[in-house]
């Protein structure tokens, strides 16, 4: 047995009034919900992703929010002005059984092509909740290294050491270094075999105190560098290690002046270069 309707309800059906009044609830309430989303995921992502703790960077954490934040709310508001859109045309009388199942076809069609694309989008949204790398930062993506210059949602632009500018899409990269992240630049000094190891790595200590004292290196440097020891023994000549604490995005300032160091020590006669320079 079916409910009599209320009294005003009848009033506004006989007015005609009925559907628009739902319409207009419809889209009220989609409204609302609209700007419920942005408001959640706003402090959601404030949340998790940290802003204002200790030792984050306000400025990324704020450009990590905004990205994410806009791709969240997009997917969000389209399903739910989707669902509007469905249940307004069938207020209207309109028999959305047909075009449901078009767009389930051309959706599914769309889908498929799309793949790739919808790859992209997922790895970027991985990458910016993760904090993989940034704006400013040093990378190694496997296909190329350089300085990164933007990201979007599908992709990074990376520069690289020759001023080539690379789009790297995310869901094409297996692997991520970070080299800005790094606080430690690894050096090398290849020396020839014939050379006691004594006098090298005398040397050696002389040039980690000249590197200390470079004018060049010496506002990256946070600490000493020292010589970590014996690298690498081969035919033709010795490899010596040595490490410098910097700052983030000084290892290769160290390394350049690190190079000219070595290069005056061989050119005075202090050091026996190997019979080719790698």
């Amino acid at each position: 047995m079916v409910a009599e309707q209320p009294a005003w309800v009848k009033s506004l059906d006989r007015l005609h009034l009925l559907t628009p009044l739902r319409i207009v609830i419809v889209l009220a309430v989609a409204v609302v919900l609209s700007l419920v989303v942005r408001v959640v995921i706003r402090r959601l992502l404030t949340k998790t992703l940290g802003l204002g703790l200790p030792g984050v960077d306000p400025a990324r954490n704020d450009a990590r929010q905004k990205s994410l934040a806009g791709a969240l709310r997009s997917m969000l508001v389209g399903v739910i002005w989707s669902i509007v859109v469905v249940v307004v045309v069938s207020e209207l009388g309109v028999n959305i059984g047909a075009f449901v199942a078009t767009a389930t076809v051309i959706g599914g069609a769309v889908a498929f092509g799309a793949q790739q694309v919808v790859r992209d989008l997922l790895a970027g949204v991985y990458v910016l909740a993760e904090d993989q790398f940034g704006v400013g930062d040093v990378v190694d993506l496997g296909h190329v290294t350089g300085t990164v210059e933007r990201i979007t949602m599908r992709a990074a632009r990376v520069r690289d050491a020759e001023g080539v500018l690379w789009t790297v899409p995310h869901g094409a990269v297996a692997r991520v270094a970070n080299v800005s992240k790094s606080g430690v630049a690894s050096l090398e000094l290849h020396l020839h075999r014939s050379m006691a190891l004594d006098a090298a790595l005398a040397e050696a200590e002389a040039l980690c105190a000249a590197l200390d004292a470079d004018p060049a290196a010496a506002p990256v440097l946070l600490g000493p560098a020292v010589v970590a020891g014996l690298a690498d023994l081969r035919d033709d000549r010795i490899v010596l290690r040595l490490t410098a604490p910097v700052t983030v995005g000084g290892r290769e300032t160290v390394r350049r002046a690190w190079r000219a160091l070595a290069h005056e020590s061989f050119h005075a006669g202090r050091l026996t270069p190997p019979p080719t320079l790698p």
